[in-house]
């Protein structure tokens, strides 16, 4: 038998992370499926309010909304409720920047979590849920993250040196989903042209997000597997890969990096958004996690580090490759010149 230590650590991460880790993650996803920031965003300040426009018990409304007041989602004075700016700009129903769907998502995605025991000792990844195909996920997701890649993406715009952004005519969203990582090219530039890659589910996505955004008459879609579509060769001065390599794999992800360079003009960019874990894989947490995640529901998802990158895209004739650390971003942007 083990015996007891003599001194204990002052705190207890692991036990808390083990103990209540998803607790406000499903918190916050209760919130939102009962449109709490919704109902505050439109003049419904006090927990009766709110309960009323959402059916829902007053007390423990109450609760609930003190409990967004404690991890900053709401600010609480007197009796009244407000929204914080992530909230107001994140989680009300009909914001431009609407994370819809973010509730169903996370909640499923964590129960898939439950099962990473079993996974790890199988050998093999969870099985998709009965009846729900890849477009059926994806046309969810995009619309969740679409703000985690709108922001970065206008970063990146604003990384690219002005000679640079004047040469993008062209521009081949690869997996586009609802268009975060080139609307904000398009929006710079009224003359460009954006050709769209994605399944036609997920186009119609992308369709809505244009239009919203005013850039609709700019874009083009090519309808497929992505895997199976030709980019073509010397046709865009920018392609871009925001969080699709991570999906491929390693082989299919240097296949991808090289028909990528492939289908750029000389000086065209490539930029590629990912979670990046350090070269000894020990971190940072999140892209650690990441992986794990493509582990759970991917045959060969996985994620890569930036040497390994570096030297994808060196292989496939890009001469120089450039990282853009952003706020905004949980890894640095990579964009890689031909």
């Amino acid at each position: 038998m083990a015996k007891p230590s003599k001194k204990l650590p002052s705190a207890i991460p692991i036990g808390a992370d083990l103990l209540w880790g998803g607790w406000s993650t499903c918190a916050v996803a209760a919130a939102v499926n009962l449109d709490v920031f919704t109902a505050i965003a439109s003049g419904k300040a006090t927990a009766p309010e709110v309960a009323a426009a959402a059916s829902a018990n007053e007390s423990m409304m109450r609760r609930l909304l003190d409990t967004m007041v404690a991890l900053k989602y709401l600010t609480r004075k007197g009796d009244s409720y407000a929204l914080t700016p992530a909230s107001a700009t994140f989680l009300v129903r009909g914001s431009e920047f609407y994370m819809e769907g973010i509730d169903r998502f996370a909640t499923a995605q964590m129960m898939g979590w439950f099962h990473l025991a079993e996974v790890v000792r199988s050998g093999a990844p969870l099985a998709r849920p009965e009846g729900q195909s890849a477009a059926d996920f994806f046309t969810i997701l995009v619309k969740c993250i679409f703000p985690a890649g709108f922001v970065p993406a206008r970063e990146a715009l604003a990384r690219v040196p002005r000679a640079a952004r004047a040469r993008i005519k062209n521009i081949l969203d690869i997996g586009a989903g609802a268009g975060a990582w080139s609307i904000p090219f398009a929006q710079a530039n009224r003359a460009a042209k954006v050709t769209v890659v994605d399944m036609p589910q997920v186009t119609q996505v992308t369709r809505e997000y244009t239009a919203r955004f005013g850039v609709a008459e700019q874009y083009d879609y090519v309808e497929g597997d992505l895997r199976e579509v030709e980019f073509g060769a010397q046709r865009y001065d920018l392609v871009l890969l925001g969080h699709i390599i991570h999906g491929e794999g390693r082989e299919l992800g240097r296949r991808l990096i090289q028909r990528c360079a492939k289908a750029l003009r000389d000086r065209g960019m490539l930029l590629i958004a990912e979670f990046i874990p350090n070269e000894d894989r020990t971190g940072p947490p999140l892209p650690m996690l990441f992986g794990l995640n493509m582990m759970l529901h991917t045959l060969d998802g996985d994620v890569f580090t930036m040497k390994e990158y570096r030297a994808w895209l060196k292989e496939a004739g890009f001469k120089n490759v450039k990282a853009i650390k952003t706020p905004a971003a949980p890894s640095p942007l990579l964009l890689a010149t031909k």
